[in-house]
């Protein structure tokens, strides 16, 4: 799989920085995760079966988007400032989010309108919609959004995505904040302010999670970057270690052990899967009902399942061998990561689509949860497909087309070890 991409190719990172091509494979699991959960609340997927249990919370797939953007994203901020890599202009950054995100999710959003005719995008609060706001209490709502009828309005998933625009908008300020804070650090190593800037994240983004969003204003903090704080910190720690282990000389033994035990890693975090599904939630949650027993057990969650991205995330960023990477690495799972953004996107009007205007749950009422979940994610792919290769491709390739002024000399003098892995910029 090839490592180095012209700087026109949507994969590229920002010249002169690695690339982490795993990480395309992590995102299309978490995208396919997160279309597996929403298929079973239409048919009870988690329900009193043997599998149930572990259907209810395969939205674990939210804190690896998280994770993931983090650390692709803040990584060049950190190696700029420690290793002289090329900086990115802020300009360029922001037009490349901005790409990245908003045309595929308008189009997502109006097509979803009008089929299967989702409500929400063409009532008077559109402008909320389309500006990605509906996390925050600025408007009133002018169409039944609430309960049930909240998996019916707009693209339901796309709460996530807003919260992803906000860390967009705030990481450089972070990072600005961050080089201020390493000019005047007297200490041995750059790397603990760091880390205790990411315990403080993680500390106040716990606390906000400890108390349910039924009150204003807790609700718009509840669900912005630092509420969910604690995943994106992982990403934001490891980016940070990854850029310190290239100054290190010799590799720390931890890091060879991570690469060397990669499938214990994802052992562990299936296993603490697990114990979250059997012992913290509740064992039968239904479409109205909250799978957690207790605000305890859904603070617990959050914390777990953090942990449980950041132990499958690892191996990727520290070269994680063996099954691991062959498995990661498969050219199927890495197409399908290319298009994820897209499977995000699409797999609520499909789905909404198929159970509104078909007949396919009727004719399988013994298998509806598999059957679902399998023409929801043929039906997402498809519609993926067409958006990534007909929009997003192109508009990516066109503002990546013409690098800022310096980036092409810089480019020659990125090299860097690759025993750490390399990967995408760019996120879903």
């Amino acid at each position: 799989m090839k490592t180095r991409l012209e700087p026109t190719d949507p994969l590229a990172p920002p010249p002169g920085h690695p690339r982490f091509p795993l990480f395309d494979s992590m995102r299309a699991l978490a995208a396919i995760s997160i279309l597996v959960v929403h298929a079973a609340i239409f048919t009870d997927g988690y329900g009193p079966t043997w599998y149930g249990r572990f259907v209810a919370h395969l939205d674990i797939g939210v804190p690896f988007f998280f994770l993931l953007s983090a650390f692709l994203l803040y990584r060049p901020f950190v190696a700029t400032r420690v290793l002289g890599a090329p900086a990115t202009p802020l300009g360029t950054y922001a037009r490349r989010r901005f790409v990245r995100v908003l045309p595929a999710y308008w189009l997502a959003l109006t097509v979803a309108a009008i089929v299967p005719g989702m409500a929400g995008a063409f009532s008077g609060n559109w402008w909320v919609y389309y500006g990605l706001l509906q996390n925050y209490p600025i408007y009133t709502a002018d169409v039944d959004c609430t309960g049930l009828a909240a998996y019916r309005c707009a693209l339901p998933p796309t709460w996530t995505l807003a919260i992803e625009v906000g860390f967009y908008a705030v990481l450089p300020l972070f990072a600005l904040a961050m080089n201020s804070i390493a000019r005047r650090w007297r200490g041995r190593s750059w790397l603990t302010p760091e880390l205790l800037a990411v315990a403080a994240i993680s500390a106040a983004s716990v606390l906000i999670q400890s108390f349910p969003p039924s009150t204003e204003p807790r609700v718009w903090l509840f669900f912005s970057p630092l509420g969910r704080g604690w995943w994106f910190a992982v990403g934001l720690a490891l980016a940070a270690v990854s850029v310190w282990l290239q100054q290190q000389e010799v590799t720390p033994r931890w890091v060879r052990w991570v690469g060397d035990r990669a499938g214990t890693m994802v052992v562990a975090a299936a296993a603490l899967y697990a114990f979250a599904c059997l012992v913290m939630l509740d064992p039968f949650p239904s479409l109205a009902a909250p799978a957690f027993t207790s605000q305890l057990a859904y603070v617990s969650q959050y914390v777990l399942f953090g942990l449980i991205a950041a132990l499958v995330a690892m191996p990727a960023v520290f070269g994680g061998r063996g099954l691991y990477r062959r498995a990661l690495g498969h050219p199927v799972l890495a197409w399908l990561g290319l298009i994820s953004y897209g499977i995000f996107l699409w797999q609520f009007p499909v789905l909404i689509l198929l159970i509104d205007h078909t007949s396919l749950l009727e004719l399988w009422p013994r298998g509806a949860f598999p059957v679902l979940v399998i023409a929801t994610f043929a039906g997402s792919v498809v519609c993926a497909a067409l958006s990534y290769y007909g929009l997003e491709r192109p508009l990516m390739r066109r503002i990546r087309r013409r690098p800022p002024k310096g980036e092409g000399e810089a480019r020659a003098s990125g090299s860097l070890d690759p025993s750490l892995g390399s990967g995408n910029a760019t996120t879903g």
